[in-house]
């Protein structure tokens, strides 16, 4: 596979857009502009040693990845495994030892609709043994029937609806869904599952700002990250408690910014 295919894909990949890119390998090399980025991926010129071995940076990949030709990105399996491995360098510069787990939310809206539906069942047959208990008891045949056809078609489906009303407790006590990354003393650790599985490493000292959205509750909502150098933000989709995040954020620039050797949160 030609390196050309091998920078776009991976650029891709690891959410950078050409601008973005060029700008990141302008830190170590001068003049690395979104049209040099271009002509590299459309193969009208293959990058400088020099620039390959920024690229290899940038992109989190190693050397052999980038110039053996037997490597096919196009095969997930492929992109997937060089994506997950991390440098030996990366490996000695991120700490987790102080770490908050970032997880989605369990429950999405189709879980509450449900979860109306099904107490709507049982709201049913309650109100259909009511039904019955007084047709039959006042000798109010049109009563008795209607309770005894309502109470009959609740009860067939009520064990359905109390064995989807315990998963919803449970998991509304517990609403840890996935788990799509992590926030260390070191770095914001961004696992995604789109087009292709990555994750993406992003340093604290570059984060401008971690927030919530406007709509978000305290069990769920969108966690906003702003970037230095970077205009759009990227935002983290319905996050299980996300003031928590901010809040250890928040705490974890304190402690970075403390000589003390005894760190707790």
């Amino acid at each position: 596979m030609k390196l050309s295919e091998k920078i776009r894909i991976l650029r891709k990949a690891r959410g950078l857009s050409q601008e973005e890119f060029g700008y990141s390998l302008s830190e170590t090399t001068d003049g690395v502009s979104r049209q040099t980025v271009s002509d590299w991926e459309n193969g009208k010129f293959e990058p400088k040693l020099d620039n390959i071995r920024d690229i290899a940076r940038v992109l989190d990949v190693s050397f052999d990845v980038l110039l053996n030709e037997s490597v096919d990105l196009n095969d997930t399996e492929i992109l997937q495994s060089v994506l997950h491995q991390v440098t030996s360098g990366l490996k000695k510069t991120i700490n987790t030892k102080i770490r908050y787990d970032i997880y989605q939310y369990r429950l999405g809206k189709k879980d509450y609709i449900k979860f109306s539906i099904w107490i709507a069942i049982l709201s049913i047959l309650l109100i259909s043994v009511v039904l019955f208990s007084v047709g039959f008891s006042l000798s109010i045949t049109p009563l008795y029937i209607i309770g005894a056809i309502f109470g009959i078609l609740s009860f067939i489906v009520t064990p359905t609806a109390i064995i989807h009303l315990i998963f919803f407790a449970k998991a509304y006590k517990a609403p840890y869904g996935i788990k799509i990354g992590e926030i260390n003393n070191t770095h914001l650790i961004i696992q995604t599952y789109q087009k292709a599985s990555n994750v993406i490493y992003l340093p604290i000292e570059k984060i401008k700002s971690v927030s919530v959205a406007d709509d978000t509750t305290l069990r769920r909502g969108d966690i906003v990250i702003s970037l230095l150098g970077r205009e759009q933000p990227i935002r983290l989709l319905n996050v299980a408690f996300p003031h928590r995040l901010v809040e250890f954020y928040m705490q974890l620039l304190q402690i970075n910014k403390s000589d003390d050797l005894i760190k707790i949160i």
